[in-house]
């Protein structure tokens, strides 16, 4: 039975009128200090209507859009590895069945009626790297046992703080699908219904969006872009002088000649536009381009740039949205084991931690930890992925099972002999002793009673006195 509206007042002591709005990131055509920053519909995100009409990202459509396609290659990532949950004992980690904590029952189901865990993950991906911002409304029983996980726009949340210091997140519905998975079209919450996930944080509360952060590279691709259209929509022809050195006499010849002229030239244009005709200059007329074109401008070294620039932005190699200008085969590893290292795993990281502290109690914070998959994760750069599996199957570090787990193809056990392990042969196990416990190459296990002087892994030793037998000694 999940929690009524009334019960978690009474719960919290505290009544609506106790609350006082935290704004977010305040922007110049929002008078409401919401933090507009989220997601509406695409119309509204292009400004092509919804609630008012967002100007602000329709004179920044091309920026972004491209900020989007990052943005979505990360989530996209991030939604092809699994979360599941797992218990520390000692420096090591086991995982959690299904049946052991309800926690980890969710993990391995679903996180609400509605939504699949990859399509959660994608969702909250393109939330906490748009608007560095991603909201998770916990539905919770009366004893405190989490139900379900319902994803909330960023711009349907803002944080309130009552007169006593404490916070609570405002929640409305923007829309029938919205009120039916909140079960009300407007509530507040206590701050533990909620997880914030937080990107950039900047005030402490809230992240720094990344449509804020990037407003100024955003104009210069929208302006580069607005050259280009102009370009291309008007056939790629720029405005043309004419010009003469001839001298048409007196005023009403030079008036008349010019309206001649004129209409000739705009005649004779058309019909070049239409038909294709040639243009045939006369009365010593000479065509000049009074307008620098597109190789002139750069146009297009200055766009992919700026695509460079918007990729910074939202922590995303060009490659990764098919920007392959400055890819080349020799780099392509390296971008990918940085895009893992420095992108991917710092975003799992942060939502990791996160749903530990805000799933379980403070007693269970040292015992229990979702994580993803590492694996899944590390899959977009199997080279780094092939030299961990190489590297630790023939250095001892796993048998053929571990080995054959860390691979992302959910291989079985072997039938025999999957405990098993390789060692190199050219080096020698040593123990705590000193004994040698299996001797490399060319070398004999420690021999009882080495020489003093001798080491027990180099234990060749020095040929000792023999006993000769001489037949007339006999």
């Amino acid at each position: 039975m999940s929690e009524t509206e009334s019960e978690m007042w009474q719960r919290s002591g505290l009544t609506a009128q106790d609350l006082a709005t935290v704004p977010g990131p305040l922007r110049t055509d929002s008078a409401e200090g919401w933090d507009d920053i989220g997601w509406h519909d695409v119309g509204d995100l292009l400004g092509m209507g919804g609630r008012g009409g967002r100007s602000f990202y329709g004179q920044h459509a091309v920026g972004v859009a491209l900020a989007i396609m990052c943005a979505d290659v990360k989530a996209r990532d991030l939604s092809k590895a699994e979360m599941l949950l797992w218990r520390r004992r000692g420096r090591g980690w086991t995982m959690v069945e299904a049946d052991q904590h309800p926690i980890a029952e969710l993990l391995m189901t679903r996180p609400n009626p509605w939504h699949t865990w990859p399509e959660l993950w994608r969702m909250v991906g393109l939330h906490i790297e748009l608007a560095q911002n991603a909201y998770l409304y916990k539905d919770i029983t009366v004893d405190g046992t989490v139900e379900a996980l319902i994803p909330i726009q960023p711009a349907r949340c803002r944080a309130r703080v009552s007169t006593s210091g404490k916070l609570f997140y405002e929640i409305y519905a923007g829309n029938l699908f919205e009120e039916a998975q909140l079960g009300d079209s407007y509530m507040v919450v206590p701050a533990d219904r909620i997880i914030h996930l937080r990107g950039r944080l900047w005030d402490g509360l809230y992240g720094l969006s990344n449509f804020a952060l990037g407003g100024p590279i955003f104009d210069l691709v929208s302006a580069i872009a607005e050259f280009q259209r102009n370009i291309f929509g008007n056939d790629g022809k720029q405005p043309i002088v004419y010009q003469t050195s001839q001298i048409f006499g007196n005023k009403d010849e030079s008036d008349a000649a010019f309206r001649r002229l004129k209409q000739q030239l705009t005649e004779r244009t058309r019909r070049a536009v239409a038909n294709g005709d040639p243009i045939l200059l006369e009365a010593g007329l000479e065509a000049k381009s009074i307008a620098i074109n597109a190789v002139q401008a750069e146009s297009k070294d200055s766009f992919n740039q700026q695509i460079m620039r918007v990729c910074g932005l939202m922590n995303c190699p060009p490659h990764k949205i098919f920007a392959l200008e400055a890819v080349a085969y020799n780099n392509m590893s390296a971008m990918n084991r940085q895009y893992y290292s420095d992108c991917l795993h710092p975003l799992a990281h942060g939502i990791q931690e996160n749903f530990r502290l805000s799933l379980f109690t403070r007693k269970e914070w040292p015992i229990f930890g979702p994580q993803f998959d590492q694996v899944a994760l590390m899959a977009t750069d199997l080279e780094a992925l092939s030299k961990l599996v190489d590297m630790g199957m023939k250095d001892g570090l796993m048998t053929f099972d571990e080995g054959r787990e860390v691979l992302p193809f959910r291989l079985n056990p072997l039938p025999a002999g999957g405990d098993q392990r390789m060692v190199p042969v050219n080096m020698s196990l040593i123990g705590p002793d000193g004994q040698v416990i299996h001797a490399g190459t060319g070398q004999k296990p420690t021999n009882p009673g080495a020489g003093e002087g001798e080491s027990p892994d180099n234990n060749a030793g020095k040929a000792g006195p023999r006993l000769v037998h001489s037949a007339g000694a006999a």
